[in-house]
């Protein structure tokens, strides 16, 4: 069977179109590296279908295959500013003026990043508590994360926010404020005792 000679003139050129525009609609922005301290402006920007916006946001293509420990990053619909981080196989909950705080269980593999799933923001619950205790007015605050994971589940993480010690001009403000963990069947206690005690 003959090959007519216009066909195999022009394969080779076919074949580089072929490979370039698969290359190009291949890109998912797993090779991007997505600054963590984005401002506001740029948080909501789509880098693959916008390529001109990368260069005045910080967002730079990375050109090896070490994509794996590229931070990446979700915000939370609240508190404000509050947002997960995952570095590698690592998980951090990162609060505005305080230091991370690290997610560990299946939380780790069931939450999904990515350039598609940046733009969406996690649904989380989040529970507040100021509690003054009426013999020594001592201030308990406690606040509780309900997270939703991309595979569907719901887990619940529960801190104690301790109070500063020292004075403002004491206390060093470049080192963030510490978030302790605490149990989550303590914080309901802490939080139905106070709920008792408003009722006497």
């Amino acid at each position: 069977m003959k090959i007519p000679f216009f066909v195999l003139k022009f394969s080779p050129v076919l074949i580089v179109l072929s490979f370039l525009a698969g290359c190009a609609g291949s890109s998912n922005g797993d090779d991007l590296e997505v600054p963590t301290n984005l401002p506001p402006i740029c948080r909501d920007i789509d880098f693959v279908a916008n390529p001109d916006m990368r260069e005045m946001c910080g967002v730079r293509k990375v050109h090896n295959k070490a994509y794996k420990n590229i931070p990446q990053q979700r915000y939370l619909i609240k508190p404000a500013e509050t947002s997960i981080v995952k570095t590698g196989n690592k998980l951090e909950l990162r609060f505005q003026n305080a230091l991370p705080l690290y997610l560990t269980g299946p939380i780790v593999d069931e939450m999904q990043f990515g350039q598609e799933k940046r733009l969406q923001k996690v649904r989380n619950v989040y529970e507040y508590h100021e509690i003054y205790s009426k013999g020594t007015r001592e201030r308990i605050r406690i606040f509780k994360m309900v997270i939703p994971t991309d595979a569907g589940t719901r887990y619940d993480f529960c801190y104690r926010i301790p109070e500063k010690k020292g004075n403002a001009r004491t206390r060093n403000r470049a080192m963030g404020d510490n978030i302790d963990e605490m149990s989550c069947s303590e914080f309901e206690q802490i939080v139905e005792a106070d709920r008792l005690a408003k009722m006497k």
